[in-house]
């Protein structure tokens, strides 16, 4: 079965970058990462930032997803909303963010034009 990557895409507000950092990297977003985890399916690949200046956005969060239904059960899932609410003040909320869901180039079917 082919791999399914949700990427969520994100500023951080200048002034918060390095607590964002010590969070993330602490026991709480570990912990609630894990309970994400049992709850959707969802498996955290990490949060990535861009370096020397390369990248649009300040951070990127990946996940890999077992199968759809996993990206469904994010609506209920209690850690995600947790880490929403802990997140807020470190994402700049005055700029747009954006997700996507990916699949290899080798899993994605090309319909070619009539």
């Amino acid at each position: 079965m082919s791999k399914i990557y949700w990427v969520q895409t994100y500023f951080v507000r200048a002034e918060k970058a390095r607590q964002f950092q010590q969070w993330l990297t602490g026991d709480e977003a570990k912990q609630l990462i894990e309970q994400f985890k049992n709850e959707t399916g969802l498996r955290y690949m990490g949060t990535y930032a861009p370096i020397l200046g390369f990248g649009d956005y300040d951070a990127e969060d990946w996940y890999e997803a077992p199968d759809w239904a996993a990206l469904d059960k994010i609506r209920g899932s209690k850690a995600s909303e947790q880490m929403g609410l802990k997140t807020w003040d470190f994402v700049d909320q005055t700029r747009p963010a954006k997700s996507r869901v990916m699949r290899s180039v080798q899993d994605v079917k090309i319909v070619a034009p009539p």
